[in-house]
């Protein structure tokens, strides 16, 4: 009986030992049709967002954990995610021979290189379960981070929102109600009343033109929001703010010690350690003050001096380094560093938010007793009239 139908494989010769450990006799092989590949490529951008790496990552080293074979283990997983998954490919490739990272190198899941690396160490230690739980432990921790920092803006963008919206209102339903004023001749209107009366009267004359606007700004806001570009820049913009800078580099400083130490304690070698932990700086002072640690522990410098002649960690974090050399438990103390600045961020965070919330209200409160003051004196200039 013959059958047809699509199977996922590296190529046709792949297919094709698939097709006879299934005991089927294949007659025709070729490539699927194009159609296929959107699905595909919808099922690996989904099985590579954070929070999935972060799951699949960590579901792995518990089976490895708990003494699973490793092809027994991804094996299982691939069933569970179905056949269009990265895993599948994986599967096959380590069951051709080829080592785990090599096959998740080759999956098309997009870890980040740390998370090569550390399979690369464990795999060279024997200790791949704790490596690869080592790997979602960070990857938890980065999620973790920046939802917390979307949480805690949540509330003032809720604040600032209600507030941009009620004075939309005020101007359009409100305002325009005594906007008859501006044509009594007799009525002495003060400037501030003119001008919130003008406004509110242009806004209801053209609200198809301010309704198109307004769209148009959040679309681009929200487009701009996904484009690394400017997130970086914002983010370049924000360490240079008096409240918001002392954040950001604690925050960077945090995440940075974080994975060099993750990557020290699963006995990646220094100096890649260390490339990999200056891949996650964003601010360009900060990439090239730890771009010349690099290069100056890779001439063979200590790398506390190093660190303390680039002005990359503050006093206490220096001291934590050279204790660490000293006592050759680098790892750890690198890891009591990050938490020390993790730490630090969330309170520099904190005071930001202690700051925003009021003056957020006190900005709201300006305008719009503003626009009820302009009102109230407009009132009381036609009441003089009368």
């Amino acid at each position: 009986m013959r059958q047809r139908g699509t199977l996922a494989a590296a190529d046709v010769a792949a297919a094709s030992r698939l097709l006879h450990e299934r005991r089927l006799q294949p007659i025709a092989l070729g490539p699927a049709r194009a159609a296929v590949r959107p699905r595909r490529a919808a099922r690996a951008s989904a099985a590579s967002s954070p929070d999935a790496l972060a799951l699949l990552i960590g579901e792995v080293a518990t089976l490895l954990e708990a003494g699973v074979p490793l092809a027994e283990a991804i094996a299982t997983l691939a069933d569970a995610h179905g056949e269009q998954h990265p895993l599948a490919a994986v599967l096959r490739s380590i069951r051709g021979g080829t080592s785990f990272s090599e096959a998740l190198a080759g999956s098309g899941l997009k870890l980040p290189v740390y998370v090569l690396q550390l399979v690369r160490a464990g795999e060279s230690t024997g200790k791949l379960g704790a490596a690869l739980r080592a790997a979602a432990g960070h990857l938890e921790a980065e999620l973790q981070f920046a939802q917390e920092a979307r949480n805690a803006l949540l509330y003032p963008s809720v604040l600032i929102g209600s507030g941009v919206l009620a004075t939309l209102v005020m101007f359009v339903f409100v305002v325009p109600r005594f906007a008859a004023v501006l044509d009594n001749p007799k009525a002495d209107l003060p400037w501030i009343s003119t001008l919130v009366l003008g406004l509110g009267l242009w806004l209801t004359q053209h609200q198809v033109v301010v309704g198109a606007v307004v769209a148009l700004l959040i679309v681009a806001v929200v487009w701009a929001a996904r484009q690394e570009r400017v997130r970086h820049a914002a983010w370049e913009l924000a360490a240079r703010l008096p409240v918001l800078g002392p954040w950001t580099q604690h925050a960077e400083i945090a995440r940075w010690a974080s994975l060099f130490a993750v990557l020290l304690n699963s006995r990646v070698p220094l100096l890649e350690a260390l490339g990999q932990a200056n891949e996650t700086l964003r601010r360009r002072l900060l990439r090239s003050d730890a771009a010349r640690v690099l290069s100056e522990v890779r001439g063979g410098k200590a790398l506390s001096q190093a660190l303390a002649d680039a002005r990359l960690l503050d006093a206490a974090g220096l001291n934590l380094v050279r204790v660490g050399e000293r006592a050759g438990s680098l790892g750890a103390t690198i890891a009591s560093l990050a938490r020390m600045h993790a730490t630090q961020s969330q309170l520099r965070l904190k005071r930001f938010l202690v700051l925003l919330e009021p003056l957020a209200i006190l900005m709201i409160s300006l305008v719009l007793g503003g626009i009820m003051i302009s009102v109230m004196l407009a009132i009381t200039s036609l009441t003089n009239v009368l």
